[in-house]
């Protein structure tokens, strides 16, 4: 008799950036290691601090000489099992961006921002990946602690070249003229209501006397 072979759970199919690529633009899967994995539902105020820092990207972009300012969902090829879509990603004058994803080299500049639940793959995953394929500047927005941690890539690794709070304003010296007030990017902190006063006893009804 032949003895029964034990049944084994079929491997699981990894992918990679070709079949990165191709997914549909409303897919925000990112490949990590040949896994496609789901990426947060970014907040409001994600949105809106994206589109303000890259707003002011684009003006002082188109006021000195171009390059290209891209949003997230644009794809940048780490290795063959890995690829990203950076939240912003700027490229310098002169730099031929491919329509379909970045196949070779690295953005000028990589921004993250940072969600609820993506702190640890933004700073340390995130952080390997572009440091790994050059990119020259990768920035790191904290919107709960309101601050932007500027790196620069130096000798094939990344220091801190700024810590920027909300008081301050971001103007790199690798972007000569980009002055981003960063109170105005930031969420709005909202206005804590004020709490009653108490009453002072001075001011209370006074207590009745025995007659």
């Amino acid at each position: 008799m032949v003895a029964a072979r034990p049944l084994t759970e079929p491997e699981p199919r990894l992918f990679t950036w070709d079949d990165f690529i191709l997914l549909d633009d409303e897919d925000k899967r990112e490949l990590i290691d040949g896994c496609l994995v789901e990426v947060e539902v970014p907040t409001s105020e994600h949105e809106a601090f994206v589109v303000a820092l890259a707003s002011y990207l684009y003006f002082w972009a188109q006021a000195n000489g171009g390059g290209s300012v891209l949003g997230s969902g644009y794809k940048v090829r780490i290795r063959k099992d890995r690829g990203v879509m950076p939240d912003i990603q700027y490229f310098r004058p002169g730099r031929s961006v491919p329509l379909q994803g970045l196949t070779v080299g690295a953005p000028d500049l990589a921004v993250e921002v940072i969600s609820p639940s993506s702190g640890r793959y933004d700073r340390k995953v995130k952080f390997e990946y572009y440091q790994s394929i050059g990119a020259p500047e990768y920035w790191i927005v904290d919107l709960e602690d309101r601050v932007l941690t500027r790196y620069v890539l130096s000798d094939g690794r990344y220091a801190v070249a700024h810590h920027y709070d909300d008081t301050e304003t971001l103007s790199p010296e690798t972007f000569p003229g980009l002055a981003v007030p960063l109170v105005k990017v930031f969420p709005k902190v909202p206005a804590t209501e004020a709490e009653p006063v108490p009453e002072s006893v001075s001011d209370a009804d006074p207590e009745p006397q025995p007659s």
